[in-house]
């Protein structure tokens, strides 16, 4: 058998015969690059360095391809910069039990210096009083190294919060783009475990920033407060999530959706979505809640399966108009305990749920391998990784123990339109060529959100490891890893 030069490769085994005779007058001669690539380009899924010729009489020749020997496009790890204290850049001083990387967000290019910028949250810091939480503004290099950085907590950061012991502020943290108009980008910062109006109701936080990532005003919402007239219970956790879902019902306002992780509507500890329709100063102009009992969902929830432990936006994945919300349900039980799941609400403009599709360990064409306490959380949608034309999602499963305890893992997911799963590529310390090394009971993944920071077309993802012990004891750090197209 002939090879096409530059455009083959041997083939062994069983070959399929998918094309007949080229007409030489049709053809610019036996070897036709442009007639072997057009047809190649034809097959869905097909590689043409799979493509030979076989010239079976002297004529014409015949075309063949390995018979499902093609392999999906995916990405890798090229580069890491792990960010902690005294490491990346980061200058700020952590102390024990702060878990930095808690949550993690892109505001966009808040200097407006052309890199993106990060925001990565430490809810257990003490500024002010125990466990009063903070969010650090960090202002990024096209290396991954940290240029400049802006901590905001009840004691720093321009115009601070009213915070109080056991808050948690950031929590949660999400960009909102530029919600009052004035041109810089602002922030939602949540305080789950806030009790102004009952134990742990939570509640969110409107930061209007400056360019410098110090804030200029703020908004709260709660059970009493930003014009919110939902009736939060004690312990619901208000504030668990949230993200962005841009302008939802087409009033010209940035809408959000904001997680509930242990409403109990239905049973305890079920969780909720509030899809939250804004005005320009912060407060709620509306409402939508979606849980067991509310909002369209039919989704299955059990007791404990915490829905909207993260909520993130995917894009228009079934092409309808409406961004689509991906909502992780980390107490999921599917295949065996706290394993995790996610759904993928289709959204109406309205905020109620037109259909769904769940993906866990028995559900939506995923296959990756969970075990029991892996418990899939944070996620980020970091757009069309494989170049399919439809927009990919990345979870983290931070109990996973590949090389060791509790280490954690990342899942990029390939997704059909319908919210099912294509396949898969994981990143873990035994797996997608992840660099550095992880230690037992990190739990990286607990975060993770994407933003492309050295300008290549390709998004990085910075992913959160809250129980890090770099400089103390679960101080917390996040990585920022850069990524590179190939094949499985």
């Amino acid at each position: 058998m002939h090879h096409i030069a530059h455009t083959s490769v041997p083939i062994s085994g069983n070959v399929q015969r998918i094309g007949g005779a080229h007409k030489k007058s049709a053809c610019f001669g036996r070897r036709c690059i442009v007639c072997l690539l057009a047809l190649c380009s034809l097959m869905s899924g097909l590689s043409c360095l799979n493509i030979q010729y076989s010239p079976l009489d002297t004529r014409d020749p015949l075309i063949f391809l390995i018979a499902g020997a093609v392999t999906p496009p995916s990405v890798r790890i090229s580069s890491v910069q792990k960010l902690g204290e005294g490491q990346g850049g980061f200058s700020a001083v952590l102390n024990d039990d702060d878990q930095l990387g808690w949550d993690a967000t892109s505001p966009g290019d808040l200097d407006s210096d052309g890199i993106q910028d990060f925001v990565v949250t430490a809810p257990q810091d003490d500024d002010g009083g125990s466990d009063r939480g903070a969010v650090f503004v960090l202002f990024m290099n096209a290396d991954g190294s940290i240029r400049a950085q802006q901590k905001i907590s009840a004691t720093q950061g321009g115009v601070t919060p009213a915070l109080t012991d056991l808050d948690r502020f950031g929590w949660s943290a999400c960009s909102i783009g530029d919600l009052d108009g004035d041109g810089t980008l602002d922030l939602m910062g949540g305080a789950a475990q806030d009790s102004d109006d009952g134990p742990a109701r939570g509640s969110i936080y409107t930061l209007f920033l400056n360019a410098n990532g110090t804030v200029n005003a703020i908004q709260k919402i709660s059970d009493s407060q930003g014009s919110f007239t939902a009736t939060l219970d004690d312990l619901d956790r208000f504030g668990a999530s949230c993200a962005s879902l841009g302008d939802l019902n087409g009033d010209g306002v940035t809408d959000v959706a904001v997680g509930a992780l242990t409403d109990d509507d239905g049973g305890t500890d079920r969780g909720a979505v509030y899809i939250l329709f804004m005005n320009t100063n912060g407060t709620v102009s509306s409402f939508q809640k979606i849980s067991d009992t509310e909002g369209g969902f039919t989704g299955m929830l059990d007791d404990d399966d915490r829905f909207g432990r993260r909520v993130t936006v995917a894009g228009d994945l079934n092409l309808d108009g409406n961004p689509d919300l991906i909502v992780t349900a980390l107490g999921d039980d599917d295949g065996g305990t706290n394993r995790g799941a996610l759904y993928v609400l289709f959204l109406n403009s309205d905020g109620t749920v037109a259909q769904h599709q769940k993906i866990s360990a028995t559900e939506g064409g995923f296959t990756g391998i969970l075990d029991d306490a892996d418990e899939l959380r944070g996620g980020a949608a970091p757009g069309d990784l494989n170049q399919d034309g439809v927009p990919d999602f990345v979870v983290g499963a931070v109990n996973d123990d590949d090389g060791g305890l509790n280490r954690g893992a990342l899942y990029v997911l390939f997704l059909n339109r319908d919210g099912t799963v294509k396949y898969h590529t994981k990143f873990s310390s035994t797996e997608g060529g992840l660099p550095s090394v992880l230690n037992d009971g990190d739990a990286f993944g607990s975060s993770v959100t994407a933003a492309d920071i050295n300008g290549d077309g390709l998004p990085e993802l910075l992913v959160g490891s809250r129980y890090d012990d770099s400089g103390g004891t679960d101080r917390g750090a996040a990585y920022v890893l850069f990524l590179e197209r190939y094949r499985l």
